[in-house]
């Protein structure tokens, strides 16, 4: 295992050793002490600050899975009970262009776990290398990277709440007091397995549409294993990590909380329970601020359809509207006045009494939109088929050839 880990300990200790070196420029002791303790939290921030555009993929693509669930499970009766090849290989392409459609991939939240479980168990594996290294047995020139047997002993020598951050529940290790190993080593493994079920619970019960809390839905199947499943699954395989690792993993957690709650707060998936939170606090701050229920209504139903964009200005037509004094407002306005019955098009009212504009073709930017989108699947569609007939071509006029 080392030897496969190797390049990944090798980087861990620089980053380490490199955060260690700049706690002691800044006073701090620079051997035995405490500092190694904070280079470990601090090389949690480090990978989590590295992973964190990997972390906003993995809340996007669960709540497209989420959105995506009523048309999965759609397309999982359609093909219910069919399990011959080709019914399986049809659900299993069509599941794919669902995916690809709304720009999501069931793998996508997995990428943040997949970076970091590397680093994690190359982390245990430095810090079981550590005593061998400070005693001159482990080989491989007894150094690893910044990490000689002198530095080894130091680390060796820092202790989290008396205990030596190399130890572990199972092996206290050289520690003058092996109940106390337990004892930490123990609260750290209980409190990493809390803040692991809340980090779950936050994305089950508050950030999951009701339309995906369905009991048969897959996915909230898999949620439900992990809010409870994980937490056990943690007692045991953290019994076995070193007191320095439980720490890295229970700092992860709780930066996991933070991000986690900050993100649900401010950018809820719609329809699960942290949306109508965040609606009825805008609602009781536009109250505040002395809006009526009319304007509060029309606002939320601009921000339910979006809004309406505004066309980007070029330069020189920008220091135009600024000499006439123009607002972007009113050039929107003028541009949707060449658009009223008297100049060939058409408003008509939706439904819902929403204004919609009709151009002298008779649809609206949405439907134009739409006959876009159709008109270039239809030439890519017509593309594919060509390029397949060309290639039956070639293949079948080709001559083999006896050599």
């Amino acid at each position: 295992m080392d030897t496969i880990l190797f390049p990944i300990m090798w980087l861990v200790a620089w980053a380490m050793y490199g955060i260690h070196k700049g706690l002691t420029l800044l006073g701090m002791e620079a051997g035995a002490g405490p500092a190694w303790v904070i280079a470990i939290l601090g090389l949690t921030v480090l990978v989590r600050i590295l992973v964190l555009p990997l972390f906003n993929r993995q809340i996007k693509a669960q709540r497209q899975t989420q959105l995506l669930q009523p048309e999965i499970q759609k397309l999982q009766k359609k093909y219910k009970g069919k399990r011959d090849r080709i019914s399986q290989q049809r659900q299993q392409e069509e599941l794919s262009a669902l995916y690809r459609k709304h720009g999501t991939s069931p793998f996508a939240s997995c990428m943040p776990m997949l970076v970091q479980m590397p680093v994690l168990f190359s982390l245990f594996r430095l810090f079981y290398a550590f005593p061998k290294i400070a005693q001159g047995t482990w080989g491989h020139g007894n150094q690893l990277g910044p990490i000689t047997q002198e530095v080894a002993e130091h680390f060796q020598e820092s202790t989290f709440f008396g205990v030596p951050l190399s130890s572990s529940f199972t092996v206290p290790g050289a520690a003058s007091n092996p109940t106390m190993v337990k004892v930490v080593a123990g609260i750290l493994v209980v409190f990493m397995c809390f803040s692991m079920y809340y980090t779950q619970k936050q994305i089950t019960m508050k950030n999951m549409p009701e339309s995906a809390m369905d009991p048969s839905n897959p996915i909230f199947r898999t949620q439900k294993f992990m809010l409870y499943g994980m937490p056990v699954i943690y007692i045991f395989s953290g019994m076995a990590f070193q007191v320095g690792v439980l720490l890295y993993w229970t700092a992860g957690n709780i930066w996991n909380i933070g991000q986690q709650t900050w993100f649900i707060r401010t950018n809820p998936t719609p329809g699960s329970k942290a949306y109508r939170d965040r609606e009825e606090r805008l609602r009781k701050k536009r109250q505040r601020e002395g809006l009526s229920e009319e304007e509060i209504a029309e606002l939320e139903e601009r921000e339910s359809r979006g809004g309406q964009r505004q066309q980007p200005l070029g330069k020189a037509r920008s220091k135009k509207v600024a000499a006439k004094g123009i607002t972007p407002s009113t050039t929107t306005s003028r541009a949707n006045s060449f658009l009223d019955p008297a100049a060939g098009g058409t408003r008509e009212y939706g439904e819902e009494g929403t204004e919609e504009v009709r151009g002298k073709d008779g649809l609206t930017d949405a439907e134009r939109a739409r006959k876009r989108y159709e008109r270039r699947q239809a030439e890519r569609a017509r593309s594919r088929d060509k390029a397949q007939k060309r290639q039956k071509k070639a293949q079948k006029n080709a001559k083999p050839r006896n050599f």
